[in-house]
């Protein structure tokens, strides 16, 4: 091997191992914290808080989601679920269970039905065939012109690479 080569390979392995030293004694110090700090509850003293706004906080979801999924399978009679997740349905936690068909399905954390709605296929048309700048089907004789001034033909005629 070149000089070179073993040079640059022993310098990574030596950033490597430098690196490594780095992540593993900040590891150590942090745990060397952590320890120290532990607190038992006599020594927590406990103040009573002044009357503030009590933020809201998100009901936890009471049913799992392969319960909200029965839910949604039983309201719509398809067994065809391509996805299930916990989504923000107006301000609150709910499955959206989502069906292959397209069909919706917000469920709460209760399991109550919030909202049942269906995915609206996008359609994109592309025209077919031969058309203009304008749109329109050019006529024959446009065709014809089109296609005599075609230089792409290769009629025969080897390729670049000498293979035919």
């Amino acid at each position: 091997m070149r000089k070179s080569t073993l040079f640059i390979s022993a310098m990574l392995t030596v950033f490597l191992m430098a690196t490594l030293f780095g992540v593993i004694s900040a590891y150590q110090n942090i745990m060397a914290t952590n320890q120290a700090v532990v607190v038992t509850p006599a020594e927590l003293s406990v103040q009573e808080p002044a009357a503030t706004a009590v933020p809201t906080i998100a009901a936890p979801m009471v049913i799992s989601p392969e319960q909200a999924t029965a839910i949604a399978v039983e309201l719509l009679g398809d067994s065809n679920v391509y996805s299930v997740e916990v989504v923000d349905y107006e301000g609150v936690a709910a499955y959206l269970v989502t069906f292959s068909a397209g069909d919706l399905v917000y469920i709460s954390s209760t399991g109550e039905v919030l909202a049942v709605t269906k995915l609206e296929p996008v359609v994109m048309v592309v025209p077919a065939g031969n058309r203009n700048d304008s749109g329109e089907k050019p006529n024959r004789d446009q065709q014809q012109q089109e296609d005599d001034g075609d230089d792409d033909d290769h009629d025969g005629d080897e390729h670049e690479d000498g293979d035919d």
